[in-house]
């Protein structure tokens, strides 16, 4: 009797390790970390999860699986952590334990990255000899020692491109031997597998990021094993609600579906319906989550923060723009305000002096012929010889007079007057009478100047100089000519 309920136990055991010896959950996009370290803290979270899942619920002994497990990282997010205890029971087989994981996440760019995770953990492998029915209650074997634990490592990494990521984990890393003893027939054992999980995911933004679908496959194997396949959707709206659906090959059909209670507050459930041969007879499996988030996630904030930076930026330039703007539109104005002003008084100059010419051309003309014709003004002055004289062409004047240390080619009379160019004027006018006047008036002072005709607004301009640049011409205006001229300049562009 003792022999057939030994390898009844080895048989359980062993078709325990093909079928669980990796606790099976549906709900492990929310909950990455437990099966790959390098997931701990990669979303920035602080969290605690609490699951359990029930699997072929008309099965008596069925699988039944409980984690609580934990998940954050530090300020700088350049670390994550994790940990989590669980508990594992098929009918009289358990496993239970704990693992802490720690994680490394180096950003190369803003959306590529590489993360590297260890885990370790103490598992307790436990045959119930309590639940053993067999004729004989004094059989030895329900004495034995069986009841052993052992340490594992796990090993996991994750590449971040983008919204793609590419992981990969060997959990049960160092594959220990559990050694159980009975009293008769000597040690056997309880073998655990290196295992090996690889997984791919792309996660599609909506409305700026609110809402996320994600396609996903994930492939868990091992020696012994055949490769098992999950291959599924998922759509998150990250304020009230995910749900997803994954087919897993040669066994079931998984959907899954929570409420965003709160923003601290997830609720989650997935049912698995069996596909394979005895599915009908072993029944369906549920599984609930549930998960506390404390606080904001520092990845989200971070972003916030970042985005919040750059919109203060774009407003601080801005605002300097529009001051810039505003600056330039106040000199432009005060710079028209001073042409019109200069404008004026020219204008109002030029009228005064042609007044003056008139007075004493008619006084002149009245003298001389009192003189000649005793009073007669039959021949007083023509009418025409008060008109004013032709505009010049443009003057060739090569005299530089009073204004120095520029060179030869830029001084008026030098240059082809109304060319392409940045000229400093003296004036500018809407008659070229005036404009003429005020060459002149430059001339007495010794200085040269010259006049041409804008066609796009039809005004005169007396200018200095002439610039192939507008800072060597704004360096001229500002400085008075260094300080020869002290009237009124400006910077006229053609």
């Amino acid at each position: 009797m003792k022999k057939f309920v030994i390898l009844s136990t080895i048989i359980l055991g062993s078709w325990t390790v093909k079928a669980q010896q990796l606790p099976l959950i549906s709900n492990y996009l929310n909950t990455a970390y437990l099966f790959n370290p390098a997931y701990s803290g990669i979303e920035g979270k602080t969290e605690i999860s609490i699951l359990n899942r029930r699997q072929w619920t008309d099965i008596q002994g069925a699988p039944e699986t409980q984690f609580m497990a934990f998940n954050g990282n530090r300020d700088d997010l350049k670390f994550g952590y994790s940990g989590y205890a669980f508990n594992d029971q098929t009918d009289i087989v358990a496993r239970s334990g704990f693992y802490g994981s720690y994680a490394w996440h180096v950003k190369f760019t803003e959306s590529n990255s590489l993360s590297l995770g260890m885990g370790a953990g103490y598992v307790n492998n436990n045959i119930n000899v309590g639940g053993i029915r067999v004729p004989d209650e004094m059989d030895p074997v329900l004495y034995s020692s069986l009841n052993s634990a052992k340490f594992d490592l796990n090993f996991g990494f994750n590449l971040q491109f983008g919204d793609f990521s590419l992981g990969a984990a060997v959990p049960n890393l160092l594959a220990p031997k559990v050694d159980f003893s009975d009293n008769y027939l000597g040690p056997f054992q309880y073998h655990y597998m290196r295992h090996y999980v690889v997984n791919t995911q792309y996660d599609v933004n909506l409305q700026k990021g609110l809402m996320t679908l994600s396609p996903f496959v994930t492939v868990r194997a091992n020696s012994i094993t055949m490769p098992q396949v999950d291959a599924g959707l998922m759509f998150n709206h990250k304020e009230y609600f995910y749900v997803g659906a994954a087919y897993r090959s040669s066994y079931a059909v998984t959907a899954n579906t929570g409420l965003h209670l709160t923003e601290n507050i997830t609720m989650g459930y997935a049912y698995d319906f069996s596909l394979n041969t005895y599915g009908f007879a072993l029944g369906n499996s549920h599984e609930f989550m549930l998960r506390y988030t404390f606080g904001e996630s520092k990845k989200d904030k971070r972003l916030e923060n970042e985005l919040k930076k750059l919109k203060d930026r774009q407003r601080r330039s801005t605002e300097e723009l529009e001051d810039l703007l505003n600056d330039r539109l106040d000199e432009f104005k005060d710079e028209i305000s001073a042409q019109q002003k200069e404008m004026f008084d020219a204008e109002k100059d030029a009228m005064k002096d042609e007044l003056a010419d008139a007075v004493n051309q008619a006084g002149g003309g009245t003298s001389q012929d009192n003189g000649n014709n005793g009073g007669n003004s039959m021949n007083s002055g023509n009418p025409n010889n008060s008109s004013f004289p032709a505009a010049p062409a443009g003057g060739n004047n090569n005299s530089n007079g009073n204004i120095q240390g520029y060179n030869q080619n830029q001084y008026a009379g030098n240059v082809q007057a109304g060319s392409s160019g940045y000229y400093v004027t003296a004036g500018v006018f809407g008659s070229q009478n005036n404009a003429q006047k005020l060459k002149a008036k430059l001339s007495r002072q010794g200085i040269s100047s010259d006049i041409f005709q804008d066609p796009n607004n039809s005004m005169y301009y007396v200018f200095l100089l002439k610039f192939g640049n507008y800072q060597s011409a704004k360096n001229a205006q500002e400085s008075g000519l260094n300080g020869q001229y002290n009237g009124k300049l400006w910077i006229k562009v053609m």
